[in-house]
């Protein structure tokens, strides 16, 4: 189970830098389904491995010049507000209907990435005017989901600073390392304060913080359309799984 555990969060780490955030989405049912752990303590715990790994990629990103910190300051902001009343709103969630809520919400986000035909730009715009109303909009409601679901949110967040801000898909998986961190550790303090965990996870959460910054650096050598047609396909067939699962329990 050692051995496993640490295997699970090396993979959950090169996802997460790899996506910016995929990890995310399975640390809570590897830890639900695998390790043991009730849903509750396992949202928390997915937090604290998120923040912290998302901050060490981010470092990895930083140096690419991939992460743009006025934009990740202006969006983890707002998305640390919506986090805490997200989480809070979330503790009063059955387990079931957040993970239902979840596996739609890759599910959508999935097929925009899918379906988005515009050429993303290659560099950033100005933030000025109505783009940083925008950014503060998106990031208050990207906060919300993610502290309403109990993830990192990368999911969410990358399309929205692709979609809503206009940055690359290079520049949003960065960034949104940098803003997944904010979020995570607020979110993941709320929960803190109805949950508790014990080191059972520790293995797990010492494999994902080793391998984040590593596939951070992997990230770059990887082409623009790969990296986002990769990340959408991840999305579906994780979505496809997590319904499944708790509409035919099987």
């Amino acid at each position: 189970m050692l051995f496993l555990s640490i295997a699970l969060g090396l993979l959950t780490g090169g996802l997460l830098g790899l996506l910016g955030g995929g990890g995310s989405i399975i640390a809570v049912p590897i830890m639900v389904y695998i390790l043991g752990l009730e849903a509750k303590a396992a949202i928390g715990t997915s937090l604290v491995i998120v923040g912290v790994a998302s901050f060490l990629a981010a470092i990895s990103h930083y140096r690419r010049d991939s992460v743009l910190i006025r934009t990740a300051l202006l969006f983890g902001g707002a998305g640390a507000i919506g986090s805490y009343l997200g989480a809070i709103a979330g503790k009063n969630l059955s387990d079931s209907t957040q993970l239902i809520l979840f596996a739609l919400a890759m599910a959508l986000i999935g097929a925009l990435m899918l379906m988005q035909r515009q050429k993303l730009p290659a560099e950033s715009a100005s933030i000025e005017g109505n783009k940083i109303a925008k950014i503060l909009l998106a990031g208050c409601g990207a906060g919300a989901l993610t502290g309403l679901l109990g993830v990192g949110g990368g999911f969410i967040i990358v399309p929205a600073l692709t979609f809503v801000v206009g940055l690359s898909i290079r520049e949003a998986v960065g960034t949104s390392l940098l803003v997944i961190s904010m979020n995570s550790l607020v979110g993941a303090a709320t929960y803190a304060s109805f949950v508790r965990c014990g080191n059972t996870v520790l293995p797990f959460v010492a494999g994902t913080i080793a391998a984040a910054p590593i596939a951070g650096h992997f990230a770059h050598h990887v082409r623009q359309n790969q990296l986002k047609t990769g990340f959408a396909i991840t999305l579906l067939a994780l979505s496809g799984f997590m319904l499944a699962k708790q509409f035919l329990g099987f």
